[in-house]
């Protein structure tokens, strides 16, 4: 370690390199991404258990993020044509209670990390770097907020 860091210091490029620790702005800066990211898996996680509750019940086809949700639970039947278990129904229910939770954080979220990335310049004339690269084809406000 001692021979890596003389050497470094002796100016030789390839023998290690030095990592800057993030101040606590670029931390908390980074906070909205891994939270929306979070959230996101947290509401995969209970489409995917509505899906299997369903399943279970020989019921395929139904899609919890659409917005006729609740529409669409009412009318669902059992694969062999009986309305749902009304246990069942209400536990449906419940998770779509808490997936509607999630959608309305994510949107939140999103909501904030996009004022975050409105248009801003930073000297006379020169947008800020989050403001050009919003503004390249093929990156979104998601990826210019991790970058």
């Amino acid at each position: 370690m001692v021979r890596a860091l003389l050497a470094y210091k002796r100016g030789e490029p390839r023998v290690c390199a030095m990592v800057r620790a993030p101040t606590p702005e670029d931390e908390d800066s980074r906070r909205l991404c891994r939270e929306r990211k979070t959230l996101t898996v947290e509401r995969i996680q209970h489409v995917n258990r509505i899906k299997g509750l369903l399943f279970c019940q020989g019921v395929s086809g139904y899609e919890p993020l659409r917005c006729n949700r609740r529409q669409r639970l009412d009318e669902l039947k059992t694969g062999d044509g009986r309305p749902l278990p009304p246990h069942l129904k209400g536990q449906v229910s419940r998770e779509l209670d808490r997936l509607e939770l999630l959608i309305a954080q994510i949107k939140a979220v999103e909501a904030e990390r996009d004022a975050l990335l409105a248009p801003t310049v930073k000297i006379q004339g020169t947008p800020a770097p989050k403001t050009m690269l919003i503004e390249l084809r093929g990156i979104g406000p998601e990826f210019a907020a991790v970058l």
